[in-house]
């Protein structure tokens, strides 16, 4: 009989601590954050090495457009400049200034 009257109080403490109604509130949603462009473009800064990090510096600034849509606007502009550009240390340079922008 006791091992009864356990079971029932288990069953009832979990249906209390799990929440068994549905509740009223919508759903949060929830921005990631935005992936880490800048420190990207750092190491760019110091290397010159675009090549390298072109496909990661690409996506981390799409990743940017639901959050911050006008920052990767610009960002995406500079970027098809930075690919375009053939000079190391023009690269550097302008990698630190979109680093800057950030």
């Amino acid at each position: 009989m006791t091992l009864r009257v356990h079971y029932h109080w288990f069953v009832l403490v979990v249906l209390v601590f799990s929440g068994c109604g549905v509740s009223g509130e919508s759903p949060v949603r929830v921005v990631p954050p935005a992936p880490d462009a800048k420190e990207t473009l750092q190491q760019i800064g110091s290397t010159g090495n675009l090549k390298a990090m072109k496909s990661q510096l690409y996506q981390e600034i799409d990743g940017m457009r639901e959050a911050m849509p006008e920052k990767a606007a610009e960002l995406m502009a500079d970027f098809q400049k930075l690919v375009a550009e053939k000079d190391t240390a023009r690269v550097k340079t302008m990698a630190q200034e979109m680093a800057d922008k950030l």
